[in-house]
Formats: C-alpha cells, structure tokens, sequence
C-alpha cells in the first residue's frame, strides 16, 4: 500500500481553521492523513513548533491563515510569514525539501482554496515519499554510541585526600582549555585545592594512569568539544566511567558549538574537504582516516590508522550521562571559579544544572536603555559594511543579536566589545531550542516586510541562529536524501 503523507497544519482559528471546517461539512476531498492543530493565530505557530512536527513524524507542515490585511490581531499573519521564510531557509540549509513546509492564507469562506492547498502539497509529499526524518537524519547515532559502554555500577567512597580532577579536549578550538588558565590568581589557588589526575594540554598524564585509577577515582571530570570522533566517544566513556561527576565544559560540549555546523555536510564532504581538495595537501594515493595506512618504508615501515569520524558532531550528554553544565565559548573566568566553587563546596548545586545565570543577557546588556519599545524593521544590516551606532540597541539598528534568547555569563563580553552577542551561552532554563527562540523573536521584528525578500536577507540562517547549537538543535541534522530503494543515501 502506498505510503499516505502525514501533514500537520496548524491553522488559525478565525481564518483558515473555519476554512477547514467548511471544507468537511461540504464534503470537499481531504486526504484523511491530515492533522490539524486550531491556533488562535499564525502569529502564534513558533519555529519550534514546525521542527518539532517533523521530528514526531510529520512528512510535511502546514501553516495557514488570514489574508494580510485581515489578521484578527493586526499583524500576527504578516510576522508569521516573515518567521516562516526564514524557516524556510534553515530547512533548506538542513536538507529538508522545500516541499514539506507551506504557508498559505485562506479566509473563512475559502473552503475550496484550502482544501486545494492541502491536495496540492499531498500530492507533492508523495511524490517525495516518507521523510522519515529520524532514520535519515541519524538520529540514533548518539545512542548507539551510549548503549555501547557498560553500565554504571555502584561506587566505592570516594578516597581520602584532595579532590582529583581531570580536564579532557575533545573536539574544539582550545579555548577552554585557556579558560581555566585565565583565572589568573585563581588558578594558582585551584592547584592547591585539586590534585590533577589528567591535563593533556598541560600534563603528561597517559590513557594507561586512567584506567589504572579505580571506577569513581576522580571527582570532576570537565570534559570539553564535542564528539566527533570514535576516540573522542571513546575518552567520553572512560572518563564517565572513571569520575563521580562529569561537566560538559564549553559550548561545544554543551550544544556541540561551531563543530556542529559540520552536520550541514555528510562526512564524506569533510573528509574530502580536509585530505583531498586543498591545493597545499599532498595525498596522492588519497587514503583517509578509518582505514589503515602504510607510513614509511623498509623497516621503519608501518601501519596506522587515525580516528574514524562519527556520521554527526554529537554533544557530551548525546554519549555519556552528563552531571552539571558550564556554558559559554569559551566559559567566562567568574562562572568558571563560580563553578569550581560550588563543585568543589560542601553543598553542590542539583544534579543537571547549567552554572551560569538563569537571566537573558538582554538584562544586563550596557545598550538595554536604548532598545525602543516596540521595533520594527524594514531591512537587514551587516556589521562589516555598517557604522554602527556604539550605544544603541542591536537588534534596533537591524543587526541580529542573540541576546534576547541567550543566558547571562560572558560578561565582559562581545556585547561590552560593540559586538552583537552569538549566543554562545546557549538558551535559557526551560527552552528547549534557543536558535528557533532567537529566529522567532528577530524575524517576527520584520513583519512589515516581503517574506520572499526576508528569506534572503538572512543568507545563513542556520548558522546566524544556531551557530553554537545546531548539534543540540530541533532543526535538523544534515538528512541525508533518499535513494532508489527508499534507504538513506550514502
């Protein structure tokens, strides 16, 4: 039997929700697969709300409303449309076809309008075939990953002594690495308190001094990077093994940081890009890392192999349980002694915490005084070919600025620097996308404008909105296209 397009359509409640209802009491032809969601108003169907449809199993979305110029709320339609072609646009990045998600108006006597629509883009699904984003877009990657370390068993009391802790680099930049080094006094303060089992960037401890350690025989592990290697997953496992608490240390052992924009491209292409297409590699017989290789000849000859690249950049907490959180790129010298402090104290935090403010930097930004009440814009502006007022709000001058959707922590930060923030810190308690929060509240300022012109203003939006958190992000993992036989390409 062939496949039936699952469609959500989230329909505003004065408009196109009557439509529909009009449609059924006419008796119009609807595909039955139809799941319609009643909306007070398309301006209230958040970018979020789309991402998540797909990930339950939706092969398309929906979103339908008021003419403009007819919105009940005045111009909620007008700022949904502007979201949903920046949307549009972040789906496209990620490889969804742009046929799986439509925005149409409908008014309440435009039963056979609406219904037209609906057919039209069930016909087009099919066409396509299952989305099955779960499968194509390798989401079990992470926990297949878990599933491969043994479980957790009970620990001994801890030994006596000074508190043993351990640093790890996987994949990142390093800056983390001098985050703990910028605490200046406090560092020279942390070395008395600690006795540092493992530092690779600083240390010449060795894999074997870990696993010689007892199950539980450090106490802080702070991991930093994401995963993106076998290896990397691999030290993830030991240390959790290892250590009583583990700290996703950074942004991109948080959210899987500026590596996750990786996801955008299929391992193959990264490969490619890094060992074969650069002018200056010379990789004649073009080998790459998971497989072996000869180096050297006659009897200094031997055989080695580099790690193997994980099908998509993973966070911390996607392979091993993670206990606390310290965010940022990198991590700010006061949250990270705030943390060590708590960590280190009599009374830790609660398990999952995220140490840093709970408290949009929008808050405590130098410019909050300037930001108008109410802002609306007309068109986009670029830092590098803009002269930028040094005390006006950001987002008032047509510059994206995450501030409003990111936590507090950096300070001083890019924003006392006269740089819009890029949301580093990561989103707020509670949020679960800060990215598709962040295009939500930005696109919804350019209302007033043409959403075909609004989708191209934003060039990049996945990695203007998501750029530290596309790995941790609803929006999804690069989905690899189908092939002949339905299976995900390779």
């Amino acid at each position: 039997m062939a496949h039936e397009p699952r469609i959500v359509a989230f329909l505003c409640n004065w408009c196109a929700y009557a439509a529909a209802d009009r449609a059924g009491q006419q008796r119009l032809d609807m595909p039955q697969s139809l799941l319609t969601v009643r909306v007070m108003c398309t301006g209230r169907v958040e970018p979020g709300f789309v991402l998540q449809a797909f990930r339950e199993g939706a092969d398309g979305v929906l979103v339908a409303g008021c003419h403009p110029g007819e919105c009940h709320y005045l111009d909620g339609n007008l700022r949904a449309a502007a979201r949903g072609a920046v949307l549009a646009r972040a789906l496209e990045q990620a490889g969804i076809e742009p046929e799986r998600f439509r925005m149409t108006w409908a008014g309440a006597t435009e039963a056979e309008r609406l219904a037209g629509e609906v057919r039209e883009m069930t016909a087009a699904l099919r066409a396509l075939g299952p989305l099955d984003y779960a499968r194509r877009a390798l989401d079990g990657a992470g926990a297949a990953l878990a599933e491969a370390g043994p479980a957790p068993s009970a620990l001994p009391p801890r030994a006596p002594g000074k508190p043993r802790v351990a640093f790890y680099w996987n994949a990142s930049c390093g800056g983390c690495e001098e985050a703990v080094v910028d605490l200046g006094d406090g560092f020279a303060g942390l070395l008395e308190r600690v006795e540092v089992v493992l530092w690779p960037v600083a240390t010449d401890h060795k894999r074997a001094d870990v696993e010689a350690l007892p199950d539980g025989g450090i106490d802080l592990a702070f991991v930093n990077g994401a995963v993106r290697l076998d290896e990397q997953a691999d030290w993830a496992r030991l240390l959790r093994r290892k250590a009583r608490t583990v700290v996703a240390f950074g942004a991109c052992a948080h959210l899987g940081g500026v590596v996750g924009l990786g996801n955008l491209s299929e391992p193959e292409a990264l490969l490619a890009a890094a060992y074969r297409a650069p002018p200056s590699v010379s990789n004649p017989d073009a080998p790459l890392p998971g497989g072996p290789v000869r180096a050297g000849a006659g009897a200094d000859a031997a055989t080695l192999s580099l790690p193997v690249l994980l099908p998509r950049t993973l966070t911390l907490a996607d392979v091993v349980p993670v206990d606390y959180t310290v965010p940022g790129c990198p991590p700010s010298p006061a949250v990270v002694q705030a943390a060590l402090d708590a960590l280190l104290g009599d009374a830790p935090p609660p398990r999952g915490a995220v140490l840093a403010p709970d408290v949009s930097l929008c808050e405590d930004c130098p410019r909050k005084g300037s930001r108008p009440e109410r802002i609306e814009l007309h068109a986009l502006r670029r830092l590098a070919t803009s002269a930028v007022d040094p005390d006006l709000c950001f987002l008032a001058q047509g510059l994206v600025c995450m501030g409003p959707a990111t936590r507090q922590g950096c300070q001083p930060g890019c924003v006392e620097a006269g740089m819009p923030c890029r949301g580093c810190f990561g989103p707020l308690d509670g949020v679960r996308d800060g990215g598709a929060a962040m295009l939500s509240g930005f696109a919804s300022l350019l209302g007033g404008a043409d959403p075909a012109a609004l989708g191209a203003a934003v060039p990049d939006p996945a990695g203007t909105f998501w750029r530290y958190s596309y790995a941790a992000a609803l929006l999804p993992r690069r989905v690899r296209p189908a092939g002949p036989e339905g299976e995900a390409g390779p």
